[in-house]
């Protein structure tokens, strides 16, 4: 029987590369420019011929830098076009215009401004807003997120298209910044700087990050910025670092205690001092109790009303189905929120410094969290893939072929969930995830970490 690690791997040559990388290119352009989600043949079946070709360039003979180069040019064709796959730019926009405009964004509903004559705002009208996905609940974005869709709206005038290619601009900056930090912390640690292709050339992150401007691009970078400033031993910064990525996310938060056994006692009451500390003051522009309250009554619904995706929770629920006859969510979500908590914490307690590094430890309460989440919208799954590179686990990368295709429930008359995606997606993750763990069981690491640098 033939083993998987027996599998030959293909090696394009350098020309090959450059032709492989050309229709990469092709394929880039006809997603960001000219496919809706609602295509699904095409969209899928352009995405799966872009994965393969994801795994040529990764294994192809040619240079660090032009592999790189070709990742921040596949990010580069979809600076000037309009998200096509996804619709929560237009929150994105309103919220800004309303910041312009002295309104805190977390205040007041949709519904509300649209309904008030004596609130006229140039731009906001009828036409924007029956394009919001979510009118009937108060902004979730936090601060970070907030600061781009102010300015952008600010200095685009006020005109959608403009501000849009702003704030994928600063989507843009933050995956450079991402790049550069992950490429430092893999040498760093002495690990092979080329696992930096599986993030910087998987079509998941251009897609979903640059393409269709969403802010885990924010999350992803503060984090490796922090660590890395943990490195350097420049604890204060470290803390105003995290608290930038809280301000982007609020996932973060879930990471804090990784904190603890790496930095002793007196260095981490620092460091989470300065995070909360400036987590703090970035809501503080916003901060009332309409905040508060419409923060957490929108938080509540998320975890009570939505469902997108999901694992184990859809077992769950079916299980509620036969016993009770109703959708549990309301029940589920909450219970299921409490056991993916207590196995953080878990992980925490068996957490051991020397052997799992700083950000790779990330990986797992991020994946637990989403494996018992209700909702996984693909752009969920980037966080995995980045700090899944501090590890020799690849099965966020299988996962980031299988999650795009839950866009096969897109359709003119809405979005109908897809069982055969779900079955193929759930037992292709965990059947990965199971393998590595028992192929990794003896040794998390095969690599020799330098002893100055054992606590990341």
């Amino acid at each position: 029987m033939l083993r998987l690690s027996e599998i030959p791997i293909v090696r394009p040559g350098q020309k090959v590369t450059l032709l492989i990388a050309f229709l990469s290119m092709g394929l880039y352009i006809q997603i960001g420019w000219f496919t809706e989600r609602t295509h699904t043949d095409i969209l899928l079946w352009s995405y799966t011929i872009l994965f393969a070709f994801f795994y040529l360039l990764n294994n192809a003979i040619f240079s660090y830098r032009g592999l790189i180069a070709f990742g921040i040019l596949f990010r580069l064709v979809f600076l000037f076009s309009l998200p096509n796959l996804s619709d929560d730019y237009y929150r994105f926009f309103w919220d800004g215009l309303l910041a312009n405009h002295g309104i805190n964004p977390f205040g007041i509903l949709p519904e509300e401004i649209i309904e008030n004559p004596g609130i006229n705002i140039p731009a906001i009208d009828r036409e924007l807003f029956v394009k919001l996905n979510s009118p009937e609940y108060f902004t979730v974005y936090p601060p970070v997120a907030q600061f781009v869709f102010q300015f952008s709206a600010w200095a685009g005038g006020g005109r959608l298209p403009e501000a849009v290619l702003i704030m994928k601009l600063f989507i843009f900056i933050a995956e450079l910044g991402s790049m550069y930090l992950t490429a430092t912390l893999l040498r760093g640690l002495g690990l092979n700087r080329e696992r930096i292709f599986l993030y910087a050339l998987n079509p998941l992150v251009i897609i979903e990050l640059t393409g269709n401007l969403h802010f885990e691009a924010f999350m992803i970078f503060f984090i490796l910025l922090s660590v890395w400033l943990l490195q350097n031993n420049k604890v204060v910064p470290a803390g105003v670092a995290f608290a930038g990525a809280i301000a982007s996310k609020l996932l973060p938060v879930l990471l804090l205690p990784f904190f603890l056994k790496r930095l002793g006692w007196k260095k981490a009451m620092v460091f989470y001092g300065f995070t909360l500390f400036f987590t703090v003051m970035s809501f503080w522009p916003f901060l009332s109790g309409e905040l508060i309250e419409g923060l957490s009554s929108s938080i509540g619904l998320y975890f009570q009303k939505f469902e997108f995706n999901a694992g184990i929770f859809y077992i769950v629920r079916a299980i509620g189905f036969w016993i009770k006859g109703w959708d549990i969510i309301q029940v589920a979500g909450p219970w299921l929120g409490a056991l993916s908590a207590f196995m953080i914490f878990l992980v925490f307690l068996m957490d051991k410094p020397h052997k799992g590094r700083l950000p790779g430890i990330f990986l797992w309460p991020l994946f637990i969290y989403l494996a018992l989440s209700s909702i996984v919208h693909p752009w969920y799954i980037t966080p995995l893939i980045a700090f899944g590179l501090f590890t020799n686990y690849r099965f966020p990368v299988a996962w980031s072929f299988f999650v795009f295709l839950s866009y096969a429930g897109y359709s003119p008359q809405g979005y109908t969930e897809q069982t055969w995606v779900l079955v193929a997606e759930y037992l292709v993750v965990f059947g990965v995830l199971i393998y590595e763990l028992l192929r990794f069981r003896k040794n998390e690491s095969s690599t020799t970490i330098p002893p100055r640098r054992a606590h990341f």
